[in-house]
């Protein structure tokens, strides 16, 4: 991780958003004031989203939250997705308390993805937040990140991209299913997995942001 600071032209000492010094106490990345500035975004236009019953989001996808969503993606920083988890663990729990799911899961990365950056954020966030999940997704198909494609592309991308796995696609059926995901921005993935897991039998299907672009 030295190397990252040295790009980024900063010592080891200095948090990776704003320069500053970091106190010996934090995780290292990030100072506490950054992250002090990561708060729940209200209001937010809830408009429809495919066939999704309900969904929520942490908050805009700006400003740190936003580059700590980049340091995590693209600079493979796994302790700040343990860190970003704790922070939403309170904001998630009121809406796991309000959809009150049987089945807690993530949109996954490919396989290919994961031995790249060693780790799946979706996973590690859910760590962070302290909560109960389970893997019930899998990813079969690898794409460049959908930031790369215009809205059209992104749900031809994502179609049958994704999948249940075998030894858990019976306990899909009659259950409240909520999924959890980095960043909503045209819906493709959100509303590619509703419909997948209503196709087998789900009763609701719920989703949680941790930001929204726009």
């Amino acid at each position: 991780m030295g190397r990252l600071f040295s790009l980024l032209g900063l010592s080891e000492d200095s948090c990776l958003i704003c320069g500053g010094e970091i106190a010996h106490l934090e995780q290292g990345y990030v100072c506490e004031g950054c992250l002090m500035e990561i708060k729940p975004y209200h209001p937010f236009n809830y408009e429809k989203l495919g066939l999704i019953s309900r969904y929520r989001v942490y908050g805009r996808y700006e400003s740190t939250l936003a580059e700590v969503i980049r340091l995590i993606k693209f600079r493979s920083v796994k302790p700040l997705a343990y860190t970003l988890g704790e922070r939403i663990s309170g904001h998630l729990g009121d809406f796991l308390e309000e959809a009150k799911p049987d089945i807690l899961t993530y949109v996954p990365v490919h396989s290919w993805r994961l031995w790249s950056r060693g780790f799946d954020h979706n996973r590690v966030l859910l760590e962070g937040a302290g909560v109960k999940y389970d893997s019930l997704l899998l990813r079969r198909k690898h794409s460049k990140p959908l930031a790369y494609y215009e809205r059209e592309k992104r749900f031809v991308t994502v179609k049958d991209a994704f999948g249940v796995r075998k030894e858990l696609a019976d306990r899909v059926e009659g259950k409240k299913i909520l999924v959890f995901d980095d960043v909503l921005t045209t819906g493709a993935t959100s509303t590619t997995i509703c419909e997948l897991l209503l196709s087998l039998g789900a009763e609701d299907v719920f989703f949680y942001f941790l930001a929204k672009e726009g």
